[in-house]
C-alpha cells in the first residue's frame, strides 16, 4: 500500500523516537546509578558551556535524584510504549488508527502549551510544533479521505 510521505515521514519519526526512548528507558531502570553518574557528567559539561547552557546544566544537577530518575525511567517507558504503538496503529493503514493518533496527540498539546508557558524553550516549543502539524496533517488527511468516499 503506497502512503503519502508526509505519513511515512510521520511513521519513521515515531519508530525512531520510540527506539530512543525505549533505550533511555531500559538505561534508567537497569542501570540508574550509571545514568545518574551520566546526568550528573552531562550537567557538569552543560555548565562549563557559557551563561545560556550553564542554567540548563545547573537545572539538570538539581534534578537528578533516585527518585526523579525513578519517574523519569516511569515517564520514559510510558512515552516509548505509547510512541511505539502509535507508529504501528500508522503501518496498518486503519483509519480508526490516525483518529487515535490525532486524539492521543491533541490531548497532550494543552500540558505542553502549559509547559512552554512555563517554562519557555525552543526544544519545548518545536517539540510541541511537530505535535500540531502532525495533528493538522492527519486531520485533513482523514477529511479528504471522507471526502473522496463521498
Amino acid at each position: 500500500m503506497s502512503r503519502p510521505v508526509g505519513l511515512r515521514l510521520i511513521i519513521g519519526y515515531k519508530f525512531v523516537k520510540a527506539l530512543l526512548v525505549l533505550g533511555v528507558a531500559a538505561l534508567l531502570t537497569l542501570d540508574p546509578r550509571d545514568a545518574a553518574r551520566a546526568a550528573l557528567a552531562f550537567a557538569h559539561e552543560l555548565m562549563e558551556s557559557g551563561a545560556f547552557l550553564s542554567r540548563a546544566g545547573r537545572w539538570v544537577g538539581l534534578h537528578v535524584s533516585q527518585k526523579d530518575l525513578h519517574h523519569a525511567a516511569a515517564l520514559a517507558w510510558l512515552d516509548g510504549v505509547t510512541t511505539l504503538a502509535e507508529g504501528w496503529l500508522l503501518l496498518r493503514g486503519k483509519p480508526w488508527g490516525e483518529w487515535i493518533v490525532v486524539a492521543t496527540l491533541a490531548a497532550l498539546v494543552p500540558f505542553e502549551a502549559v509547559a512552554l508557558a512555563r517554562h519557555p524553550g525552543p526544544l519545548k516549543g518545536l517539540l510541541m510544533a511537530a505535535n500540531v502539524a502532525v495533528v493538522v496533517y492527519l486531520v485533513v488527511r482523514r477529511v479528504r479521505e471522507r471526502r473522496r468516499q463521498e
